[in-house]
């Protein structure tokens, strides 16, 4: 824990911000400390603004910000003795702004206030909870905000448990972790994603994983004895699968190149990703009320086509929690006129995940200790 780490942490951060880039790759190459305080950071903004603030009057440049967020966040959220996350943090500083960082610093390690509102005190911004507080209920949205700020770790697909893993109690052979997944073999993917595969792979042996990318809902459906098909728009997001899926296709799944149909179409549709969250803090500084319906428009298309291509079975799925881009866009491509009505995903779930089925529609939100998903399981009726 040296100024060496706090400055690199302190850079990450300012690229993540000038460059919108996605933490998860700027960290591939550090662990520990580095990738404690960029992700803290992340996790914690508004609340550790709120806190700044307090002392801190005016306007304040953003490294200099930035700056007293990585001190606040050691003195407030991490076991680093107040003389050293001050003195440490102090150093990042230029020597304008020293006596001005030292001073706030101090001062919350005295007595920093503790905010009474769900938004500040979970650090989501205040739009995101009053819509889940809408769509969930007070309760339920303050759970998922809760749940978003504890420390996620991959969970793996595999045949031996990992040393220091537990088993899942959602996804029978999926082993969660308590740390990097670095020397694990197996398919690393979120437990709510192996069941969004599991419930594609219970629906029928031959599926086609329209917008398959990353890949490891793929490669948990073929464990499980399916035949699939692995679509994307492009090759490099479906690298991974290279020598390990049964077929890879590149391809536009709004206009796929398929001459014949399959038994069971998986559409886990690019979205907000608002249940991912808890992985990819930084989601929830960039995204906007108003970016859900851009994102419902291309979910729209992505699941006529899927329809086109389904014998009997579409399994449409997302890691968003939001009605516009899950209810709201079955609702709509179903009224155009098709053959496809609603199923219930419960009859394809063991009793674990059905209790976070709803009306039919799997809700899984992130207090179940996975990403959000949300799934809806449509039959063609003729």
């Amino acid at each position: 824990m040296t100024t060496t780490d706090r400055q690199r942490a302190l850079q990450l951060l300012r690229r993540i911000e000038r460059e919108s880039a996605f933490a998860s790759l700027l960290l591939a190459n550090d662990t520990g400390f580095v990738r404690t305080l960029v992700l803290g950071v992340l996790r914690w903004r508004s609340r550790l603004d709120f806190v700044i603030d307090a002392f801190a009057k005016g306007a304040i440049e953003p490294e200099i910000r930035d700056i007293l967020r990585l001190g606040a966040l050691q003195l407030l959220f991490m076991h680093v003795a107040p003389h050293a996350a001050v003195g440490e943090t102090v150093q990042l500083a230029p020597l304008r702004a020293r006596g001005f960082v030292n001073a706030i610093l101090r001062r919350i390690s005295k007595n920093a206030p503790e905010p009474a509102d769900v938004a500040t005190r979970t650090a989501h911004p205040r739009w995101l909870i009053d819509r889940w507080g809408r769509t969930y209920g007070a309760e339920r949205a303050a759970k998922i905000a809760e749940a978003n700020q504890e420390l996620s770790f991959p969970d793996v697909m595999t045949d031996s448990p990992p040393p220091g893993a537990t088993a899942s109690a959602l996804v029978p052979g999926m082993w969660k972790l308590t740390g990097s997944s670095a020397d694990v073999e197996g398919v690393v993917l979120d437990e709510g994603s192996a069941v969004i595969a599991g419930i594609a792979a219970a629906a029928g042996d031959d599926v086609l994983d329209l917008a398959a990318a990353p890949g490891g809902k793929s490669l948990v459906m073929r464990a499980r004895g399916a035949g699939v098909i692995s679509n994307d728009i492009s090759i490099a997001r479906l690298r991974p699968l290279i020598g390990r899926s049964d077929a890879l296709v590149v391809s536009d799944g709004r206009r796929p190149p398929f001459a014949r149909q399959f038994r069971v179409v998986l559409l886990d549709a690019p979205c907000s990703a608002t249940g991912t969250i808890r992985k990819n803090p930084e989601l929830k500084w960039r995204l906007a009320e108003a970016d859900l319906a851009s994102f419902a428009a291309l979910q729209r298309e992505l699941l006529a086509s899927a329809l086109d291509l389904a014998s009997e079975t579409v399994i449409y799925s997302t890691c968003s929690l939001e009605p516009e881009e899950n209810d709201a866009v079955v609702d709509d491509v179903l009224r155009r006129g098709n053959d496809f009505v609603r199923g219930d995903v419960a009859k394809f779930v063991n009793a674990n995940v059905a209790r976070w089925v709803e009306g039919g529609v799997l809700r899984l939100t992130p207090e179940a200790g996975t990403d959000g998903f949300t799934a809806q399981v449509l039959f063609r009726s003729s």
